[in-house]
């Protein structure tokens, strides 16, 4: 069965008794033609909930081929022999893990034993782009022929991301010296990646969280699925609420990364991925473009009118050593009381 034709069931089949997340839609357009109304929305969605759907219906005809193209990449890459996708091992890569093949059961998780369910291949923006002299960057020979295809996505992405860097700076009254779109340079070496993911299937009586819950470690998540699976909790509450996907919809989740550039004000997304009550795990594919602040860039803020002082006695990390704390975590075992703060981000307020 293709993704798409299991995906279009998956998400037609939504239960409609559970609860559902009820995000913010924040159209790319408006927010590219300057709409301060929607500008001031993506502020809230921001401050609020740290995650919102960005309707791409403005770009649909440039970017939805690409989108497609992915999909078949992702399903193509992931039905080849395990062996040959573990040459390309990404803890053998480099130490940012920003290249290369994580098996099934490799991170901490919420499957029986406590390790996750899902497999990832991870292709860096540098690599794609050629910048920092990456652009012979080991990799699967498979990716070379959608090579075209994920430049084209990293350009929109980025091109993207300024947009929503630009606006949420404004109206957060940064100074121009400290725009969030100049730590995030389309065209300067960055950790930036292009993360596709299968999760694997599971009978109903071995039902677990796959993916465990945690906040991603850069700014911006862009996230493209179409099946369910996806959950969000807000700060202080048990309850898990489900993500429903949407055709033509990017979902963006903030990243500890964007909370901890503005000295928490802005608010990371706390997510999970699982199976629907009382089902098995389907298998499930999904692939995201996760932007992050450039390695030497400071993580943190000037006060503003809405940015609060920064703790004096917190220290102050770069980009770069900030990743390197958060994924250090991520192989352990067990998730020590001291370290869980770590994995479900910055929760100032």
């Amino acid at each position: 069965m293709t993704v798409s034709s299991q995906s279009s069931r998956d998400a037609s089949d939504f239960p409609s008794d559970l609860p559902v997340a009820k995000l913010q839609t924040i159209d790319l357009g408006k927010l590219q033609a300057g709409d301060e109304k929607e500008a001031l929305r993506l502020l809230d969605a921001s401050r609020e909930d740290g995650v919102f759907y960005l309707n791409l219906d403005s770009a649909r005809a440039e970017v939805l081929p690409v989108l497609e193209s992915i999909y078949k990449l992702s399903e193509q890459l992931f039905d080849l022999p395990l062996e040959e996708k573990s040459v390309y091992d990404v803890d053998k890569l480099g130490t940012m893990k920003c290249n290369g093949y994580k098996p099934v059961g490799r991170n901490f998780g919420g499957l029986e034993g406590q390790r996750d369910g899902f497999e990832t291949y991870v292709i860096p923006k540098n690599g794609v782009l050629g910048l920092d002299n990456q652009q012979d960057f080991l990799r699967l020979p498979l990716i070379d022929q959608y090579m075209g295809t994920l430049q084209q996505f990293t350009t929109f992405v980025n091109i993207t991301s300024q947009t929503i860097f630009n606006q949420l700076s404004r109206s957060l009254e940064l100074p121009e010296s400290g725009n969030l779109k100049l730590f995030h340079r389309l065209s300067a070496p960055s950790p930036d990646i292009i993360r596709l993911l299968k999760y694997q299937s599971l009978p109903a009586e071995q039902r677990g969280v796959p993916h465990a819950a945690h906040t991603d470690m850069g700014t911006l998540t862009f996230l493209f699925t179409r099946q369910p699976g996806l959950q969000i909790q807000d700060p202080g509450d048990d309850v898990w609420k489900w993500v429903v996907p949407r055709d033509g919809h990017a979902i963006v989740n903030l990243g500890d990364g964007l909370s901890m550039l503005t000295n928490g004000y802005l608010q990371s997304c706390v997510h999970r991925v699982g199976p629907l009550p009382n089902r098995a795990m389907p298998t499930r594919y999904s692939f995201a473009y996760m932007v992050r602040p450039e390695n030497a860039t400071v993580m943190a803020a000037p006060q503003t009118g809405l940015i609060p002082a920064r703790d004096p006695d917190t220290r102050v990390l770069t980009s770069q050593e900030w990743l390197e704390k958060k994924y250090s975590v991520l192989r352990l075992d067990a998730r020590p009381d001291d370290l869980v703060w770590m994995m479900t981000g910055q929760q100032k307020r």
